[in-house]
């Protein structure tokens, strides 16, 4: 099997606005229904926020069935082919360059953050970076690089370097996301001390509890947004927000777009 790897800031798809930011390039990239790639990977790591349609895509690990409104992570060197792409399909890739990590010494986020389907790659500042490259004034370069450094720290994975309660309440949190959950029963499922979790969960997650589920909520919205199914006021709803000014007010502090102004990308 022939592999092909891609040139920096390259793409399956065609490119239709491409904008450098020192060591990171931001592209909007549409892709012709029904294509299929070759098999090919990318020599840096990037990013991919899925606008519309989407595709098949397989690898070595795993056969994925891409959505609008889901936010990816690709290992540099990692093989794949995306098959089947779906109609009108328009994704937003943030490449990061060797050097970026280099200048803010920052790890590449490993292969294994690859194939988790429980990030908050999107509510950790992905669509934030989105809004920035699409609103592009003379500020857009440092608010670009300093949001993908908070989304590169929270993206790497250090599970050798914490605690085992650490790695298990990541999936308890996306499992228990639309029910009232105390912080003792927290602790209680991971066999921990409530004040250990209250002490140090922002340490590894760098926000509160709280936070947390506002922001898986929030993904949820996005990916239900993107599918065009249901109003907003049925999305706020269906993502157990208490009122719609309630999901207007919370998705627009994380994502920086008003759901109106994301919906209407």
């Amino acid at each position: 099997m022939e592999v092909i790897a891609m040139d920096k800031g390259c793409y399956i798809g065609h490119n239709v606005l491409a904008r450098h930011y020192g060591h990171i390039i931001a592209s909007e990239t549409l892709y012709p229904q029904g294509y299929s790639s070759d098999w090919h990977y990318h020599q840096n790591p990037h990013y991919s926020h899925i606008l519309y349609g989407g595709s098949q895509e397989i690898s070595e690990n795993r056969i994925q069935v891409q959505q609008p409104g889901e936010g990816l992570y690709y290992y540099p060197g990692i093989a794949h082919q995306n098959i089947h792409y779906r109609v009108d399909t328009k994704i937003f890739n943030l490449e990061i360059e060797s050097a970026f990590f280099q200048k803010y010494l920052l790890e590449i986020p490993a292969e294994a953050a690859m194939f988790s389907e429980k990030q908050q790659l999107n509510a950790s500042g992905l669509v934030r970076i989105l809004r920035e490259h699409l609103f592009h004034d003379d500020q857009s370069a440092l608010a670009i690089h300093q949001l993908t450094v908070e989304l590169v720290t929270h993206s790497a994975d250090n599970a050798g370097q914490r605690p085992g309660w650490v790695k298990k309440i990541r999936p308890l949190l996306y499992d228990t996301w639309n029910q009232d959950i105390s912080l003792q029963a927290l602790a209680q499922l991971l066999d921990i001390h409530p004040v250990t979790l209250s002490k140090y969960f922002s340490k590894y997650f760098h926000c509160t509890l709280g936070e947390y589920r506002r922001r898986i909520k929030v993904e949820k919205a996005l990916t239900l947004i993107r599918q065009g199914k249901y109003s907003l006021t049925e999305i706020a709803y269906l993502c157990e927000f208490s009122d719609q000014a309630h999901f207007t007010k919370t998705f627009h502090r994380i994502t920086g777009f008003l759901p109106k102004q994301y919906k209407g990308l």
